[in-house]
């Protein structure tokens, strides 16, 4: 009997398969094996020797998946399944305890966005999602980076939404000055030592745990929930899979 847990179906591979760089090469072979290898190696969380036989030779495809994640198909993949409801938008963060096995990258590659908290090594997803609670993009930061931080960075090019809601971590000058000059409403609650506090829309304010919801969302995927990955990009593309994965459902 088939695992249909860790496929995609027939429906979603119509939506995916257009999206495809040409299959050739050394780096080549079936697609859509190879990306339901991808899907259980992300929810599984198991070490690359471990992959079952029957998606073929594992270190084939994890060469596969670096030179994906290299050349950013699993985001271009991510972007292109999206049909955004921008009515709001809202940002948050979590933190994603790094295993033992994600330290040690070598100096040439760069910071990694692991950062070390009272908890241990961490890395912090930072999200936007749109007003259904579907993710337009991530950024990964070491876990102690202040939440509010990469936000300019997650709305980059996205058009403008009528709002941004977003906890009281993200009550920053900057962050409102840049959405009211755009028109944006922000439904932000104000901190404690702001001396002219916002009127906060309560009601719409609850929106905001759809965006909770989409973090527990992706880490049923164990190679979201927890990082196994020495590279951050292709941490961010486990990360990108699980958030096609929400589009797709």
């Amino acid at each position: 009997m088939t695992d249909t847990r860790h496929i995609f179906s027939d429906a979603q591979w119509q939506i995916i398969e257009p999206q495809l760089p040409p299959c050739k090469g050394r780096l080549g072979g079936a697609q859509r094996t190879f990306l339901n290898a991808l899907l259980w190696m992300a929810s599984a969380g198991a070490p690359w020797r471990d992959l079952p036989e029957r998606f073929g030779n594992w270190n084939v495809v994890y060469q596969r998946f670096a030179y994906w994640c290299k050349k950013g198909h699993f985001e271009r993949f991510f972007q292109g399944v999206q049909q955004p409801d921008l009515e709001e938008v809202m940002v948050d963060s979590t933190c994603c305890r790094a295993h033992q096995s994600s330290a040690g990258a070598r100096k040439i590659s760069g910071p990694q966005a692991i950062g070390i908290t009272r908890g241990g090594l961490n890395t912090k997803i930072h999200a936007v999602c749109d007003a259904l609670g579907n993710p337009l993009r991530f950024v990964l930061t070491p876990g102690q980076r202040h939440d509010s931080k990469p936000v300019p960075e997650l709305l980059e090019g996205l058009p403008p939404a009528k709002a941004i809601l977003a906890d009281k971590a993200y009550d920053s000058d900057k962050i409102v000055q840049a959405a009211q000059a755009q028109g944006v409403e922000v439904i932000i609650p104000s901190k404690a030592n702001r001396k002219q506090p916002r009127a906060l829309d309560k009601h719409r304010y609850k929106a905001r745990h759809l965006i909770e919801n989409l973090f527990q969302r992706m880490k049923v995927f164990r190679r979201v929930a927890t990082r196994y990955d020495k590279l951050d990009s292709r941490f961010l593309g486990f990360v990108h899979i699980a958030g096609m994965m929400k589009w797709l459902h």
